[in-house]
């Protein structure tokens, strides 16, 4: 196989980025928007000793369960990627990805334990509580923009449909008002202008927190601010620099409120939370909420477990599982994120949870000689569980583990490691960001009787 073959391709499964994956002389070949079940002829365009990417120049069996995308921008936009795939196909194909994921990378079979059929989002459209866009003028106009996969190409978004819609509402006004202003937008090539990006968050109440994000500093920016926050459903502004050369991340310095309050409040059940702008928080709420339940059932709580919330964050976790536990005790490496989690439980007057600032790996055996937890809840990065928090979690025999992953691959793999000391019982998938290939799960283990 090389550059410009062409061949026909049977679709067998999806890849971690919603493209579909055959195979051709027993190499895997990755085809954008392909779907299993079909077949396509394809003509390489990329090729090396592992795998292959390929495009389609005619589908010659198109899927029953093929629709067309309702975004105007998908073709373009690397925002979503699953939208040519009817949902609830979709459901079953985030279902598959986790029985995949197990099968490829564990010697545990998946039919030895249940995998749950994957749970809907209430909303698959208009979910998205928070935008981070770069801002990029075209003929004289600002907009919000998305990158084009794997290039440098900008596609100007003027209506997201994943994102909510007051999000779009808001980003759609500021941009008017800087092109008003006469406000430039920042460009990389040569690092040089000022509205580089913008950071919005809305919560189920439509208030909106707004972090302007600047390449060079300017007083034009003061002045936007006082007319953002007059935008329906603004109630904080803030300001920060970012002149990295590279695009490596939305925040450079720490955030500055200009107008308004510091923070929203955003509510999972009686739990509430405070979300500022770099505030870590799922993005689709009312699948965070269920999620939420589905934790807090794995967990098998009776008021009389110590729980160990791993990977904290702002306690979203720990704080709604604190009512029906003796106490949480939550270990979190950043510092600002453990100060958020503490004033959530002093605001929810929780006084059974509390947040410590470290490194899990090197605080869990010091936990351990105050006293033995029943439970532990992890829910890593996408990276997974670090093998040093593994070693230990094996060696302290805790009772019950209850993992929450964004990376059937990574779960896989951590849960190879797991199984020499606890048995799983059960995988529930959960669709967080619909229109994505993305799954998150919750896994229930137990201690593996001797």
């Amino acid at each position: 196989m090389k550059e410009k073959d062409n061949f026909i391709l049977d679709i067998k499964r999806l890849g971690i980025n919603g493209e579909g994956i055959g195979f051709y002389n027993r190499k895997a070949v990755f085809v954008h928007n392909a779907i299993p079940g079909e077949g396509h002829n394809v003509e390489v365009i990329k090729e090396d000793n592992k795998m292959a990417f390929a495009k389609t120049l005619e589908i010659k069996h198109i899927s029953k369960d093929r629709v067309t995308p309702s975004c105007p921008y998908y073709e373009e936009c690397g925002g979503c990627n699953v939208s040519h795939i009817a949902y609830e196909k979709m459901l079953e194909f985030k279902r598959d990805s986790v029985v995949e994921a197990i099968s490829r990378y564990t010697t545990l079979n998946p039919k030895s334990f249940e995998i749950r059929k994957t749970v809907p989002s209430e909303d698959i459209f208009h979910y998205r509580n928070r935008s981070q866009l770069s801002v990029k003028s075209v003929d004289g106009k600002t907009y919000a923009c998305m990158l084009k996969p794997n290039s440098n190409h900008i596609v100007p978004i003027k209506n997201c449909l994943v994102q909510k819609k007051k999000i779009n509402e808001i980003n759609s006004k500021i941009l008017e008002y800087a092109d008003e202003l006469g406000i430039s937008s920042y460009i990389s090539k040569f690092g040089r202008g000022i509205l580089r990006y913008l950071v919005t968050r809305v919560n189920e109440q439509d208030e909106a927190l707004v972090c302007i994000v600047c390449g060079e500093k300017s007083n034009k920016i003061k002045e936007l601010a006082k007319k953002v926050i007059t935008i329906d459903g603004v109630v904080g502004v803030y300001e920060s620099f970012n002149d990295s050369k590279k695009d490596i991340g939305f925040f450079g310095t720490d955030p500055k409120l200009l107008e308004g309050k510091p923070y929203i409040i955003e509510k999972l059940g009686k739990i509430s939370y405070r979300i500022y702008p770099n505030t870590f928080f799922q993005l689709n709420t009312k699948q965070a909420k269920n999620m939420m339940d589905i934790v807090l059932k794995a967990c098998k709580l009776s008021f009389k477990e110590r729980v160990l919330d791993a990977y904290s964050g702002v306690g979203a976790i720990g704080l709604y599982l604190a009512h029906m536990a003796k106490e949480v005790v939550g270990i979190e490496y950043n510092k600002d994120s453990v100060v958020a989690a503490n004033e959530n439980a002093e605001m929810n007057k929780i006084k059974n949870a509390k947040f410590i600032q470290g490194d899990a790996a090197q605080l869990l055996p010091k936990l351990l000689e105050e006293g033995t937890f029943d439970v532990v809840v992890v829910d890593p990065p996408r990276t997974g569980l670090e093998d040093k928090f593994i070693n230990v979690l094996l060696q302290s025999k805790i009772k019950r583990v209850v993992y929450v992953s964004c990376n059937p691959a990574t779960l896989a793999k951590d849960l190879e490691k797991l199984s020499k000391v606890y048995q799983v019982n059960h995988i529930t998938p959960l669709d967080m960001f619909p229109q994505t290939a993305l799954t998150e799960s919750v896994c229930q283990l137990s201690l593996l009787e001797k």
